[in-house]
């Protein structure tokens, strides 16, 4: 009964406020009255209990929670309790008006008008509710913004150009593609508070550097000479304050190794960021799973391996994408004497497909790395892919115990006449290990153009 009656009353409150447009009443008025015509008087509406609080929250739509927040600090203060919101974005094209999404926990399209200065541009990637906006076409007038799509805010980055090696690998971008999409493969940001993050890139070209920034810098700090010839940058997330990223081996040889952990301090301005690379995912087996009998169609079991790093309930998790691959070869210039098992043949066709998954719990102590395996994630859905990698928990619209992914593979980047894009998307479930690809695939007449996980933050909205 507690419970009814309070939501009665927040409910009614709430209409009210919001209505209103404001944010406090000048006095607490009553709002009930017994039959004996004694005014019953009630706690102060800004002092709701939590649970129920949350419980409005909850059933609420994007514009009133944000109207919501407005209200007062200790309503405001019910947001953290609340699922966190998930949306895939929808591919983009340049000529639109507007962003779409899709609500994972509502199963609606949200859509989103765009100001006239982020029109035409480009998106690649987001992080902590921030999209990364790349506006131009030249080399000379390449913009970088940190964009909130909600609220319409945009933050200038320093200019690619004060990257040394930016203008090759803008001049070898493929013309009329995506500009930001074909040089930049990789983004985060340390906090949804833009005006005091630090944004991480890395990039499609040059797999081994790292760019780090603040908004309020001038240039670029570029990380060099960390890696090995044989190692390359992975997925990158920030975690208590420090900024871990997974590296991976080129190197069959380094199969068997054992994990391993570095870490190293950057300067950036006054600040110092802790960078931990991690080295936990050997590279695949690619064996030959099956083959017709001239060989010209191969499948490879565990054919290619990438890390996501996902932070839940307070610790660090790398979930493993594990990749089968199946080639299409043509046999018409077919050299077996050149030492390659495939000989000089044509890949007429190749496609990576989705097969399985590793969940490891990392932890570091001193310069030591433990990993353990996990098979049950309990109550929680992990997003790995493009865009947000985390664990959202207690939403009743997405199943639990499970791995939504996406993973955007653009096969023209091999040859011209394969299909632009093939989405490999789904749901991999970890009690049976069975998967169900049931988020469709999108058409686009545009390279490059991906779907990411996004994860609006309320708060850093309403306030930015």
């Amino acid at each position: 009964m507690r419970m009814i009656k309070y939501m009665f009353l927040a409910y009614k409150t709430l209409a009210f406020n919001l209505l209103r447009g404001c944010c406090s009443f000048s006095k607490t008025r009553p709002l009930l009255k017994s039959s004996t015509s004694k005014m019953t008087v009630h706690g102060p509406w800004n002092q709701l209990p939590n649970d129920i609080g949350s419980s409005i929250f909850e059933r609420l739509d994007l514009e009133d929670r944000l109207r919501f927040d407005l209200v007062c600090k200790q309503w405001r203060s019910n947001i953290k309790r609340t699922p966190q919101l998930l949306w895939l974005m929808l591919p983009y094209d340049r000529n639109s008006q507007y962003l779409s999404f899709f609500d994972m926990c509502e199963g609606k399209i949200r859509k989103f008008n765009l100001p006239g200065s982020a029109q035409g541009g480009w998106f690649s990637g987001c992080s902590k509710g921030w999209l990364f906006l790349v506006t131009g076409m030249d080399v000379d007038d390449l913009r970088i913004f940190l964009f909130d799509p909600i609220s319409r805010s945009q933050i200038p980055l320093p200019p690619l150009s004060t990257i040394s090696s930016f203008k090759h690998s803008f001049t070898a971008r493929h013309p009329g593609w995506n500009p930001a999409a074909c040089i930049i493969n990789g983004v985060e940001i340390s906090s949804s508070d833009a005006s005091q993050c630090i944004v991480v890139v890395k990039f499609s070209i040059n797999n081994r550097i790292l760019a780090l920034c603040r908004p309020q810098d001038e240039r670029w700090t570029i990380v060099e000479g960390l890696l090995g010839d044989e190692y390359y940058y992975g997925n990158f997330s920030f975690f208590d304050g420090d900024l871990y990223a997974c590296i991976l081996s080129s190197d069959e040889e380094n199969n068997n190794q054992d994990p391993c952990f570095q870490t190293h301090s950057i300067t950036l301005g006054s600040q110092r960021v802790n960078l931990k690379l991690i080295s936990s995912t050997p590279p695949p087996t690619n064996l030959i799973f099956a083959a017709d009998a001239d060989e010209s169609i191969l499948y490879y079991k565990d054919s290619f391996r990438w890390p996501y790093l996902v932070e839940s309930n307070g610790q660090l998790l790398v979930v493993t994408q594990i990749y089968d691959r199946i080639m299409d070869l043509d046999d018409s210039d077919s050299d077996s004497d050149n030492g390659n098992d495939n000989g000089d043949r044509t890949s007429l066709f190749m496609y990576f497909q989705a097969a399985t998954f590793q969940v490891k719990k990392i932890q570091t102590i001193g310069d030591t790395l433990h990993t353990t395996v996990l098979t049950d994630v309990g109550n929680q859905s992990l997003f790995v892919g493009a865009g947000d990698c985390l664990a959202v928990k207690n939403c009743d619209k997405l199943d639990k115990n499970c791995i939504y992914f996406l993973h955007d593979m653009d096969y023209s980047l091999h040859k011209q006449d394969y299909p632009l894009i093939s989405r490999e998307a789904g749901v991999y479930y970890l009690e049976d290990g069975s998967i169900q690809r049931c988020l469709p695939s999108i058409t686009t007449q545009n390279h490059c153009l991906y779907m990411y996980w996004f994860s609006p933050n309320i708060k850093s909205r309403v306030l930015g």
